[in-house]
């Protein structure tokens, strides 16, 4: 059986037949397709507005610095992603380095580098050696 490409919603009333979706006939005149929305407002405008302001406003502080590290994780490559993400997390997040030469050979868990002023210490509170404290034993 043949498939018409034709809507019969109006049969009974005596109507005309519309052109299904996609039968290449627009049902739309061209007049009523300047505005692609109801509202009248073109929103690709806006959106365009919108962005070109958010690249306008510059990130202060703490914000700033994120974006920064964003930015460089965004744009590296493989080797310095990988150095970033080991130097981060097995320093306990008191360093960041972009040289995988360097983090690769580095224990960051051996040669702790904790803050002026702070100690690494273990859950219990026992002080942990650091970097800093083989220096002072020479």
């Amino acid at each position: 059986k043949k498939k018409s490409p034709f809507q019969w919603a109006q049969l009974e009333a005596g109507g005309v037949a519309l052109p299904a979706a996609g039968g290449g006939v627009s049902g739309v005149s061209a007049n009523n397709s300047a505005s692609a929305y109801a509202s009248g407002t073109d929103w690709s405008k806006v959106d365009k507005s919108m962005t070109e302001e958010l690249e306008k406003d510059k990130p202060e502080g703490e914000e700033a610095l994120n974006e920064l590290f964003k930015s460089i994780y965004g744009k590296a490559n493989e080797d310095t992603r990988r150095a970033m993400n080991k130097s981060f997390q097995t320093s306990g997040g008191t360093v960041l380095s972009t040289n995988w030469d360097e983090v690769g050979t580095t224990d960051y868990e051996k040669e702790r580098q904790a803050p002026n002023g702070m100690d690494w210490k273990t859950w219990e509170g026992d002080k942990l050696p650091m970097k800093d404290d083989n220096k002072d034993k020479d």
